[in-house]
């Protein structure tokens, strides 16, 4: 009997030896926690899906993804499309799935980027932020800065000389609760940080006013600027064009109502 139980400890040590390990990098814009607690189900599923394979989330800054790439520890990508640009063009990755989001019961395709202040605080539109304190994540974030960036300075403000722009880093909430406090006069965060915040209580959203708030189509978020496609899914160069292949078709066959698309 020890020696059968013996035995299949190694066969099923044997069969676990076998799958591989597959990285996938995650942009964690709102923390690391949020991040694993996202996508995790993503690459568990991929990991039911496609045998041989054990699929992990990396959460990772912006500067970790250069490293964790130059390191070559992660194979696949989740970023901004921003961020994901530029990977392309340092960094030669290439994607091979665009991921949808939801709010309420309406599917994503698109997000945006919004610019906030305290109702209470005066700002009411953008030239009212001249000389005013910005809270933002950091001069990388797409949603998080550049996109309210490029719109301050389609409306004549340079925001690193006619404001004072605080960095505040990862997660986004950390600024909208910097312009709550009245910390910094105004805030950027990407669209649907303030009504995931309103609806998880931390914040009313009648207390906010948005800075040229717009109004597009059927999309249901606050925002301040135009409408950019969602979250690439990209592999590195190096990562096996086969298993990517899999990991494609696996996603696009991923049923709407699985837990992985629901929390991602």
């Amino acid at each position: 009997m020890q020696k059968l139980l013996f035995l299949l400890l190694i066969f099923s040590g044997a069969s676990f030896a076998q799958a591989e390990r597959v990285s996938i990098g995650v942009l964690a814009y709102d923390g690391s926690e949020q991040a694993v607690r996202r996508w995790q189900p993503t690459a568990d599923y991929l990991s039911d899906q496609i045998s041989g394979y054990e699929f992990e989330v990396v959460p990772l800054t912006h500067a970790a993804f250069e490293h964790s790439i130059n390191k070559g520890s992660i194979d696949f990508l989740l970023t901004n499309p921003g961020h994901y640009v530029r990977l392309e063009v340092d960094f030669g990755v290439t994607r091979i799935a665009t991921f949808k989001t939801a709010f309420k019961d309406q599917v994503l395709t698109r997000f945006s980027s919004v610019i906030f202040s305290r109702k209470d605080s005066g700002i009411n539109k953008l030239e009212d932020l001249k000389g005013k304190t910005l809270a933002a994540v950091s001069e990388s974030a797409f949603g998080g800065f550049q996109l309210a960036q490029d719109t301050l300075l389609r409306n004549g403000i340079d925001a690193r000389k006619d404001m004072n722009v605080t960095w505040l880093g990862f997660p986004h909430s950390d600024v909208v609760k910097a312009v709550l406090s009245g910390a910094a006069d105004a805030g950027t965060v990407r669209s649907g940080v303030l009504e995931k915040m309103a609806a998880r209580g931390e914040l009313k959203l009648s207390n906010l006013t948005v800075l040229r708030q717009r109004a597009t189509g059927d999309f249901p978020l606050a925002h301040s600027v135009d409408l950019y496609p969602e979250w690439p899914f990209a592999k590195l160069p190096g990562t096996d064009d086969a298993l990517a292949k899999k990991v494609a078709i696996a996603l696009f066959q991923m049923p709407q109502t699985a837990l992985a698309a629901k929390k991602a």
